[in-house]
């Protein structure tokens, strides 16, 4: 199966992001089913090239120094990318081409369109910061267009977002994100627990992002501090690199917190501090399909979470998990000190909500959407 198909996934940057696993994990799926993969970014924003070609099996290679969205700048950028896009195409021959975000839509779809790749698939993940109107009206005009076969929105938000935008419903197919599911260890637990200092009456409450101004972090840590004047065993921890980096931290000393909230920056070991944490928080002004937030419900670990479309798609009743209004500390503070004293809520949340990810959100029954609409001819293998 799939030994004479080749399938091009093309993105806009490479960083640690939501998107980026969502397309790297899709990659995996596929070269291990036997298909031909290669994998192409705009650029390497946070200089992870080198390890994300040691650790995956199949060719990931950048197109230039061009940036999307940066304008006049990159001017000098764009043409030398333009045609390393067409020469890779050409060389590779694909037979389908899935792009993720609207930059890598705007670009991705008409070239493979000039070098006749068969099927065409653009991805919507939710509208992003910084689009302007002309490239919105662009993407539109794309998407409804024969140049693109379908267009995937990845939840019923991003297909709502999809429709406001003027993309034609017939043009629209929702296949919801899927993960791997993360493996319960308890002898890692352990271990990860003793390398970050804490005893075993500590709770480990986590956040994974990018630190920006989207996910809302600092609204956590007014959580934490209010938080820790009703119980001292808690443990605030996010992992994640960004921009607002110094500002966290500057806000974790000022609220007397340094001993008891950690920013750990990027890590490459999420699954094992997933194993270690109690309680998963992701608080913030707006998602899409959040990669981090099915992964620590895949892994048992209770969560709350912000009441955003997107994550009311996943968390879909109070007994998979806890979802309160964005934007409101006190209230985060009250519902992480009311989830921890409930044990049988803890059990319950975590139960149904690792139910819930590993019948309904697994890579497996995404990628097998993604497999139809690349190759709608091929028979269907039943599965594992």
């Amino acid at each position: 199966m799939g030994s004479t198909q080749g399938i091009l996934f093309l993105g806009s940057q490479i960083t640690t992001g939501g998107a980026q696993r969502v397309l790297l994990d899709q990659a995996g799926w596929f070269y291990d089913r036997g298909y031909g993969v290669q994998v192409l970014f705009y650029y390497d924003k946070d200089g992870c090239l080198s390890e994300w070609r040691e650790r995956y099996p199949f060719p990931i290679d950048t197109l230039s120094g061009y940036k999307p969205g940066a304008g006049i700048r990159n001017i000098a950028g764009l043409l030398p990318g333009l045609l390393k896009l067409d020469k890779h195409i050409r060389e590779f021959k694909p037979d389908a081409i899935e792009c993720f975000t609207h930059d890598a839509n705007l670009i991705g779809i008409p070239i493979a369109w000039l070098c006749g790749v068969p099927v065409r698939i653009a991805t919507h993940h939710g509208r992003f910061a910084g689009l302007s109107g002309l490239r919105e009206k662009l993407h539109t005009r794309l998407v409804n267009s024969t140049l693109t076969t379908k267009i995937v929105c990845v939840s019923g938000r991003a297909r709502n977002q999809a429709l406001t935008e003027g993309i034609r419903d017939g043009k629209i197919s929702v296949i919801y994100n899927g993960i791997l599911p993360v493996k319960t260890d308890s002898a890692l637990r352990e271990q990860i627990r003793r390398e970050l200092g804490l005893s075993s009456d500590v709770k480990m409450i986590l956040n994974i992002g990018r630190l920006v101004p989207e996910k809302a972090q600092w609204l956590l840590i007014d959580a934490a501090a209010e938080s820790m004047r009703s119980r001292q065993d808690l443990h605030f921890f996010i992992a994640g690199a960004g921009p607002l980096h110094s500002d966290l931290e500057a806000r974790i000393r000022r609220l007397g917190l340094t001993d008891r909230f950690t920013l750990l920056g990027n890590r490459s070991d999420i699954p094992a501090l997933l194993n270690a944490a109690d309680l998963f928080v992701l608080y913030s002004d707006t998602e899409g399909m959040p990669i981090s937030l099915m992964e620590a419900m895949s892994a048992g670990i209770p969560v709350i979470a912000s009441r955003l479309e997107g994550i009311a798609e996943i968390i879909n009743s109070p007994e998979v998990g806890t979802l309160i209004p964005s934007g409101d500390s006190s209230r985060l503070a009250a519902a992480i000190l009311n989830t921890l004293k409930d044990e049988g809520r803890l059990k319950l949340n975590a139960e149904n909500g690792q139910r819930r990810i590993r019948s309904d959100f697994t890579l497996e029954k995404a990628c097998r959407g993604y497999e139809e609409l690349f190759f709608p001819e091929q028979p269907k293998d039943d599965g594992e």
